[in-house]
């Protein structure tokens, strides 16, 4: 296929996304300074206005090229016939990442099925059945552990469903799509002649933090930059916190002498969170960091530390964002900021002094959907 062939494919995609979307597709989405207490220098990387109001189509719009590719070639490089039909679509997810599949595969004129939590936000609820996709509520059945909406994706997917999901186990590809975040953000923080030293990441299933860090590397790479990546402190909600669990059991590992590859590979590392847990974060409410691995590798190798936050701390951040962009951000999407906030609060900011003048950033991922637009 030619380069003209496959700018073609995603230009045609992405038009019709548009057509979904008010009449704008993808775009660069701005970079921006955001005033915090401290004083601190914070550059926010905001989200909140793209395809679905959140990064999660980034991820699925990549995957979905990869799927066209696929239909359009008579064959792989291999000379093996490619697959050109078009089964059912399944997504297993709690908010965001079920709007930007639904709307990725609507404008594509592709059957969705949505497994969700019985809990899902009404208004995200409402957005799915405008899209048209199939939506399948899942129950938790107690004493059991892990995700419900997991299992359903995995039956649907064993009926011969292919996965359309945010889960980088389950879904490789769609961490090339995320990685435009990471990429884009390394040219603007260029434009604005800044080298951040920390990067707060919120973690639910892990995918967010692997293709941001993972986009701002090959960005680096590309531009002959070896200044090293900023410290990757991953967040996540006192609720519950699997990465945190996780990365707690790695770090003993590691304090007592083990090879890094060795431990993060060890079996019982990553466990899933127990109960019901409930925050005003509701999309980082994974019981299962699916993406961990690739999280930690990126946490260690840029000496980072993880942060765990309180409810008061998520609606702090919430509103602090709230005034300072639009459209704002729900608890989930501010979940990096508040990162920062409880950092700065509790004066953790690892073993050396960090000036407030070196700059920090975050991510502002997830619109809130009940947002309304002021009346001209």
């Amino acid at each position: 296929m030619s380069d003209e062939a496959f700018i073609d494919i995603v230009t045609e995609a992405d038009q019709r996304i548009a057509s979904l979307e008010g009449g704008t597709g993808f775009v660069t989405t701005p970079a921006m300074h955001l005033n915090v207490p401290s004083g601190r220098s914070v550059v926010a990387k905001i989200e909140t206005a793209n395809v679905g109001g959140s990064h999660k189509a980034r991820h699925l719009f990549g995957l979905l090229v990869g799927m066209l590719v696929d239909e359009r070639m008579p064959v792989d490089e291999h000379g093996v016939a490619s697959n050109a039909t078009q089964p059912d679509l399944a997504i297993a997810s709690c908010g965001n990442a079920a709007v930007g599949a639904a709307t990725v595969a609507r404008a594509n004129d592709r059957r969705l099925l949505v497994f969700v939590p019985e809990d899902a936000d009404p208004a995200v609820m409402q957005r799915l059945e405008e899209l048209s996709a199939d939506i399948r509520v899942c129950e938790r059945t107690p004493g059991v552990a892990g995700d419900p909406c997991m299992a359903g994706l995995q039956t649907a997917i064993g009926e011969g469903a292919k996965p359309f999901t945010v889960q980088g186990p389950t879904c490789p590809e769609v961490i090339d799509g995320g990685r435009t975040l990471g990429l884009e953000l390394g040219a603007q923080l260029d434009d604005l002649n800044i080298d951040p030293r920390d990067i707060y990441i919120q973690i639910g299933g892990g995918a967010l933090a692997t293709a941001t860090m993972d986009g701002l590397a090959r960005h680096r790479a590309a531009t002959d930059d070896t200044r090293p990546l900023p410290r990757l402190h991953p967040v996540q909600p006192a609720a519950a916190h699997p990465y945190l669990a996780a990365w707690s059991r790695l770090d003993q590992k590691l304090i007592e002498g083990h090879d890094f590859e060795a431990a993060v590979l060890t079996e019982g590392i990553m466990e899933p969170w127990p109960g019901t847990p409930a925050s005003v974060a509701t999309g980082i409410l994974d019981d299962i960091t699916y993406d961990w691995v690739t999280v930690a590798r990126h946490q260690h190798a840029t000496d980072g530390w993880t942060v765990e936050v309180d409810e008061a701390t998520f609606v702090e951040a919430t509103e602090l964002a709230a005034a300072q962009t639009t459209p704002p951000p729900d608890a989930t999407g501010a979940a990096g900021l508040a990162g920062l906030l409880t950092d700065e609060r509790v004066g953790r900011l690892g073993g050396d002094a960090v000036s407030l003048a070196e700059t920090a950033v975050v991510l502002l991922t997830g619109v809130d959907r009940s947002y309304q637009p002021p009346t001209p």
